[in-house]
């Protein structure tokens, strides 16, 4: 079993830990929300259904351990770096960064606006590419509420970045 449980850290670490970046905005939590995430995942291993895509599964056990870490801690603190350099450090770790440093800048503190759960949906719907019907799988809400939730972070996110239609 440690062999296949290696291989899956293999196969999907990387895409985790993109998703824990995007979701925490700061590296430390991050990997806390990365070792959380593979230590729950492991634990309840028996429950994932095999005709289900792993990473979808594994997605949804980062969101829920998102939340109750989110649930313990301030959440403000979670979606904000300590100093600009801690923020620095991040947005450099990001391929092709320096070519759009103020691009990644802005995204980034236009994210912080969002509600938890808006920046959820942004997160993956955006920068992981999942559908609407997949993340009321991930997320276990309505297709509606997704669809809201993207329209609405939408709307906030076009504003903070004074974008016009």
């Amino acid at each position: 079993m440690k062999k296949e449980y290696e291989k899956l850290v293999e196969e999907h670490g990387l895409n985790l830990t993109k998703l824990c970046l995007s979701l925490c905005n700061n590296s430390i939590d991050a990997q806390d929300l990365y070792q959380s995430t593979w230590e729950k995942v492991f634990r309840k291993y028996k429950l994932y259904k095999k005709e289900q895509p792993f990473e979808k599964w594994l997605f949804s056990v980062c969101i829920n351990t998102h939340r109750d870490m989110l649930k313990r801690f301030d959440v403000r603190r979670a979606f904000r770096f300590n100093s600009s350099d801690e923020q620095e450090l991040f947005l450099s770790s990001i391929p092709f960064y320096e070519e759009e440093k103020d691009d990644y800048i802005s995204l980034h503190n236009a994210l912080n606006i969002l509600r938890r759960e808006q920046r959820e949906v942004i997160v993956l719907y955006y920068f992981k590419d999942y559908s609407i019907s997949e993340l009321s799988e991930i997320l276990s809400i309505p297709e509606g509420t997704v669809k809201s939730r993207l329209h609405k972070a939408r709307e906030l996110l076009k504003k903070e970045l004074n974008f016009d239609e």
